[in-house]
């Protein structure tokens, strides 16, 4: 047993949960309506915790207001606390790496809650900016809040 799997069997034993990594070295869980997936990648000695924060059985197409929603949370990490949010095929994706050294159960139990609140409130966010895209003009896309030449509020070097 490599030391992801003894972290997952500890991390089961000390929740109840069943969980089982596969040959690819991962597991998941569902929790608050989001689908967690928990992946180690060896060749970084990390774990990596990610979940869609968009509906991948829905087959609707990502809008610009859900881009440009996911944009704006990831811009400084404030709006995913921290995490990642990128694209994956047709679905934005929320990731956080953590690396191994020192993670135990309690630890990462500790990051799944504080990644699962972030990625059910991405979710939220997104979907509600579908939503009032959906109001807008030419088929659901709000036009931007700035014109594409107007860089003022950028910060100045």
């Amino acid at each position: 047993m490599n030391a992801f799997e003894t972290l997952i069997a500890d991390f089961s034993s000390k929740t109840g949960l069943s969980l089982v990594p596969d040959e690819r070295q991962g597991c998941f869980l569902e929790t608050d309506g989001v689908v967690i997936t928990i992946q180690y990648r060896q060749e970084a000695d990390e774990v990596v915790i990610f979940a869609p924060v968009t509906d991948p059985d829905s087959g609707a197409p990502l809008t610009k207001a859900m881009c440009e929603k996911a944009l704006l949370l990831a811009y400084d990490g404030k709006g995913t606390s921290g995490a990642s949010l990128g694209l994956f095929g047709d679905n934005l994706i929320l990731s956080v790496h953590v690396p191994m050294d020192g993670l135990d159960a309690s630890a990462l139990g500790t990051k799944l809650l504080a990644f699962t609140d972030a990625a059910v409130s991405a979710r939220a966010e997104i979907a509600a900016a579908n939503g009032a895209a959906s109001d807008g003009p030419e088929g659901g896309d709000k036009p931007s809040s700035l014109p594409p030449d107007d860089i003022s509020n950028f910060i100045r070097v």
